[in-house]
């Protein structure tokens, strides 16, 4: 695999913020999801690799998943999609090696939201299960959503699914297939 796949807790990169919200704490499933293996998109992300880290990552979604609670935008272990999503995580949850573990100690995660929220992220879905598309690509003005995973997706699931936000910047080769994105929540 090339050099352009995700180095641990550097695939997101927030380039105008509006909000930063620690509000919700977060349950073991955050810190111990696994991002490569469950399902036929996960096995086939691009954006994936062996290094990447087990639960919530930077740029991915999170949603609302009890009282209190904040989580990954994704199926749940009873098989539920939640859709609640509040915003797009910050740091990878588990942390990395020799660095601090905070969203570990302090059971919380940070994440962004407010419609004037710009960031660049390399992580987001590649491949649609539900449709059998072999590749999703991306434009500048295509709208995303939470995928099954809680990845950004254009793929509306038509589940009363909310949209995230709006490409401003398509992921390609030129820019290390990071896609810029302008928040929409």
């Amino acid at each position: 695999m090339g050099s352009n796949l995700p180095v641990p807790n550097t695939h997101c990169e927030v380039l105008y913020r509006q909000t930063y919200n620690t509000l919700g704490g977060i349950v073991a499933r955050d810190l111990t999801q696994d991002n490569r293996v469950g399902n036929a998109q996960k096995v086939a992300n691009t954006r994936l690799n062996d290094k990447t880290n087990k639960g919530i990552l930077a740029g991915s979604c999170v949603a609302v998943v009890g009282s209190g609670l904040i989580g990954p935008a994704s199926t749940s272990a009873d098989g539920t999609f939640v859709n609640k999503v509040v915003g797009i995580a910050v740091n990878d949850a588990v942390g990395n090696p020799f660095e601090s573990s905070s969203a570990v100690a302090s059971q919380k995660v940070v994440y962004m939201h407010g419609t004037g929220t710009v960031f660049s992220t390399d992580i987001y879905e590649t491949y649609d299960a539900a449709t059998g598309a072999s590749a999703l690509n991306y434009a500048y003005g295509d709208l995303l959503y939470a995928s099954q995973n809680g990845l950004l997706t254009k793929t509306d699931t038509s589940m009363g699914t909310v949209v995230v936000g709006i490409v401003l910047t398509a992921p390609a080769a030129g820019n290390n297939y990071y896609m810029t994105v302008q928040m929409r929540i």
